[in-house]
């Protein structure tokens, strides 16, 4: 119930958004000497980027930590926006896809979107993924050599979530200048950031997620775990600052740090030796390089975002985190009134 509720809110918040009656809400005046619309404007880009969603495990009492990936894969897309209107269509290039025989096979569904309105950010999680690797398994477990890794095909994680962020000094810093490509930054400028987030993380597997073959001296208390989950409520205060750098280049980076409380979970059970309820923490990195050449332009795109919880007798940590990297190269194209 617990999961169809947060998807319910995500659905009417995703579809009420583009409502005509938050029109006044969302947009804002933009002082012409810090920001160019390209609002007119139609925007084509051909982009390329990967999505994964990283399980990093560590033994609170040492420095020892674990990192689950998926088999990750570049996607090759092209996207357009004009006016309100955006449409973005990817595939997987498969030049870039590991090898299955090394890292296992990942299946995975979801929607993992980043909206920047004029005086609003918000992030989107919908991630279904079964399918990890151990990273680095030969440093960790000594059967193993670097031309392989430990796969394990039945850890599975169901993550949704929603971010929503609004920017104080909306008239005079953009985030659309470094990360969607329809506005540009003239000058420096950076803004405080405030606002909420709700995200749900379960993961679970057939067996210990934590592998029997390491060190017995880690994770004492808990190596039979092998369901854990989290539904974290936090409010976020951040900062952002784009600068530019000869006359169209901009670096555009962000940190917004979250806090608030959680409810934990492992085997669908909670611990009589930890709280149900308990403080939550979780960060979002972003970075943003681009130059314009008069109607093209060129962009990186990387942000990082991490839910931390502590679960089982205080000795495991247990980061979620969700990985965005993207490239883009595209052109703007006028259109007559």
């Amino acid at each position: 119930m617990r999961k169809f509720s947060i998807i319910f809110c995500f659905l009417i918040f995703y579809f009420s958004a583009g409502a005509k009656s938050l029109k006044s809400f969302i947009t804002a005046k933009k002082d012409s000497n810090y920001i160019e619309s390209f609002f007119n404007d139609l925007i084509i880009r051909l982009y390329s980027g990967e999505k994964n969603h990283s399980l990093e495990l560590t033994d609170l009492k040492s420095p020892y930590h674990l990192k689950y990936l998926p088999n990750g894969y570049f996607n090759l897309g092209l996207g357009v926006n004009f006016r309100s209107f955006g449409l973005s269509l990817a595939t997987r290039v498969p030049l870039f896809q590991n090898s299955e025989i090394k890292h296992g096979e990942t299946k995975r569904f979801g929607i993992q979107s980043y909206i920047y309105s004029n005086k609003f950010s918000v992030d989107l999680l919908t991630s279904f993924l079964r399918g990890y690797y151990l990273n680095n398994s030969s440093a960790r477990l000594s059967t193993f050599a670097r031309e392989s890794e430990y796969q394990r095909p039945d850890i599975s994680s169901a993550n949704i979530g929603v971010s929503i962020n609004y920017i104080f000094n909306n008239s005079r810093f953009s985030y659309k200048a470094a990360f969607s490509d329809t506005e540009r930054q003239k000058r420096n400028a950076g803004s405080l950031i405030a606002g909420g987030s709700i995200f749900s993380y379960q993961t679970r597997a057939d067996s210990s997620i934590v592998p029997r073959e390491i060190d017995p001296d880690y994770f004492q208390k808990s190596r039979d775990l092998s369901k854990t989950g989290v539904l974290a409520f936090n409010a976020n205060l951040g900062y952002a600052y784009s600068l530019i750098f000869l006359k169209n280049g901009i670096v555009s980076v962000s940190y917004i740090l979250g806090s608030g409380v959680q409810e934990n979970s492992f085997d669908r059970e909670f611990s009589n030796e930890i709280n149900r309820w308990r403080f939550s923490m979780n960060h979002t990195g972003r970075i943003g390089i681009g130059y314009r050449f008069d109607r093209y332009y060129f962009r990186v795109g990387i942000i990082r975002s991490t839910q931390y919880t502590s679960l089982k007798y205080n000795d495991l940590s247990i980061g979620n985190g969700t990985n965005f990297l993207q490239f883009s190269l595209g052109k703007r194209i006028s259109i007559r009134k």
